[in-house]
């Protein structure tokens, strides 16, 4: 009995795909602060045909991930739920067979507001001034290097 469901799992393995999505990024709300925080993730997902499919999955984490709060996609729960929806909405909307999910990296992005970016370009040595008036684009800063 062992042998036939070993044989069986290598059997199904040989048909199967890993498909990585690299530096996926996404805007997500907060339950807490106001505005979109930005947050990067890598995922090796399982599966067979994922390869052919890859657009399709990609479309589902741009669905689903906008679905969550960031506040729950960094507990352990929060990721085991949030790879579980991945799986059941792919497999309904696309017949897509995801066998697992595992996350390589997730991480909040820090988002560069003009007085930081400002501050940086200072910090590296940029001495003109800068005005940093809304009504200014950022096109009209010139840069020498």
């Amino acid at each position: 009995m062992k042998k036939i469901v070993l044989l069986l799992f290598l059997a199904s393995s040989l048909f199967s795909d890993v498909v990585e999505i690299k530096n996926f990024e996404s805007d997500l709300f907060s339950k807490y602060k106001e505005g979109l925080q930005k947050i990067e993730f890598s995922l090796l997902i399982d599966g067979k045909d994922l390869k052919e499919n890859r657009y399709k999955i990609v479309d589902a984490l741009n669905i689903i991930t906008s679905s969550f709060y960031i506040e729950e996609l960094f507990t352990s729960k929060g990721k085991e739920k949030f790879k579980k929806v991945v799986i059941q909405y792919v497999t309904k909307k696309y017949s897509v067979d995801i066998d697992d999910i595992f996350i390589q990296k997730f991480r909040l992005k820090k988002s560069v507001g003009v007085e930081e970016f400002i501050k940086a370009l200072k910090d590296e040595g940029y001495s003109k001034e800068i005005k940093s008036t809304p009504k200014q684009k950022f096109e009209e800063i010139e840069m020498d290097f």
